[in-house]
């Protein structure tokens, strides 16, 4: 008998099985009205047994004239006309998941299953089998089961219409694609022109609306990420944009421009300082890739030379290095050197730089010897917060801000 069913089901069985390894593998996807899909695989796999039945008992008389079907065929027959709409029904519920007042679209479903149950009373109100094992209709000209299904497919076809109003044509075209199938498929049965692909094109309506469910929500997903990708290219690049500061270069120039007529050996200096610092820039415009930590703290050498020819600001550096073999993000130390700059004037101040290795990870110490005021404090903290981001998101590193004292730590080598 299993052979039997198999064979007489195979086709919907086929695409329930499909159905359903699809949502296995997508069982970690946040796909819309995924709960309804289990509900209408329940009912339609349900049906499938039913109609097997159904044609089972439809030839027992003529095989076992002793045993009389007609109670077990009308039980069977009249829970398969309950069940047949609540497909179509949890369809309107996964087209609109959303949708308020989702109880009035049970209504129909409820009328339907209250006049079908009336046959298992032995009523002939909905339909009766005689006793010739025959099926025969009931008082309505044409089936309820019909009309309530043309209900359903009434209110997708409204909903149809509703997504291409909105300029959403792709789920108005699936659902008008879905309707017309459905439209089809119970015109051909009532007229008995082709019976029996109910429950197989059902279930070919289900799982084609689950693919598009689960194809848009992994194009989101893309669309998504990308926007994302995006937007953090486009913080890095206003980080790095914003850390070429155009007037600090143009007075390098000009001072540059002064010693070469004065002083020719500082010029020279100031020289080799400007071209370090220009060259980090415009590398960090080309590559965001990760660089050795001695090339970036060579940056910064060159950034606080500058800063003591164009600004006058001696910042002086002192390094305690237990480790220089690892990686950081480009110009790092430099946007360290901008917080500490940006608190109140340096003037004199020490930059004391350290590293200290911790396994996995590296420690960067940076900390001055003078403790700023709260509110310049507060102002120069937020010009750390993009190199913070920044930091976080290329490598995982952490970034601490507590006054005078700047803490970062990050893993040895940074993967891009």
């Amino acid at each position: 008998m299993i052979l039997a069913y198999w064979t007489a089901n195979f086709a919907t069985l086929m695409i329930i099985s499909a159905l359903i390894v699809m949502m296995a593998v997508n069982r970690k996807l946040k796909i819309p009205a995924t709960q309804y899909f289990y509900v209408m695989i329940a009912v339609i796999l349900l049906l499938t047994v039913l109609d097997f039945f159904n044609g089972f008992l439809a030839g027992e008389l003529d095989r076992q004239p002793d045993f009389n079907p007609v109670r077990l065929r009308s039980v069977v027959d009249a829970v398969n006309y309950m069940l047949r709409p609540i497909v179509i029904m949890v369809e309107v519920l996964v087209v609109r998941p959303k949708q308020k007042n989702k109880w009035l679209f049970v209504i129909p479903a409820v009328v339907n299953t209250v006049w079908y149950a009336t046959a298992l009373f032995g009523s002939k109100l909905a339909f009766y089998i005689d006793e010739n094992n025959s099926w025969q209709g009931g008082v309505l000209p044409i089936q309820l089961v019909y009309l309530v299904q043309l209900v359903y497919l009434l209110l997708l076809a409204v909903y149809s219409v509703y997504y291409f109003g909105r300029g959403n044509r792709r789920t108005g075209t699936i659902i008008m694609i879905i309707v017309l199938a459905a439209l089809l498929t119970t015109f051909l049965e009532h007229r008995n022109i082709l019976t029996g692909y109910a429950t197989t094109v059902t279930a070919f309506c289900v799982m084609l609306y689950y693919i598009y469910l689960a194809s848009v929500y992994q194009q989101e997903i893309s669309e998504l990420f990308e926007e994302k990708e995006l937007h953090i290219a486009r913080q890095e690049l206003l980080l790095l944009r914003g850390q070429i500061h155009s007037d600090f270069i143009f007075d390098s120039l000009s001072v540059i421009s002064s010693l070469a007529r004065t002083d020719k050996k500082a010029s020279a200096a100031a020289i080799d300082s400007f071209s370090a610092y220009l060259r980090a820039h415009l590398y960090a415009l080309r590559d965001d890739k990760p660089v050795a930590f001695q090339w970036d703290l060579d940056c910064l050498k060159a950034y606080l030379s500058l800063m003591k020819i164009t600004n006058n600001i001696h910042l002086k550096l002192q390094c305690d290095l237990a480790c220089t073999a690892f990686e950081v993000p480009l110009l790092l130390l430099e946007s360290v050197a901008d917080y500490f700059v940006g608190q109140n004037d340096p003037n004199g101040e020490t930059l004391y730089l350290s590293t200290a290795d911790e396994g996995d990870t590296v420690k960067v110490l940076l900390c001055t010897d003078k403790t700023p005021d709260e509110g310049a404090c507060a102002s120069a903290s937020k010009q750390l917060e993009a190199m913070r981001r920044r930091l976080e998101m290329q490598c995982g590193g952490t970034l601490k801000a507590d006054g005078a004292t700047v803490i970062i730590t990050l893993p040895k080598r940074i993967t891009v």
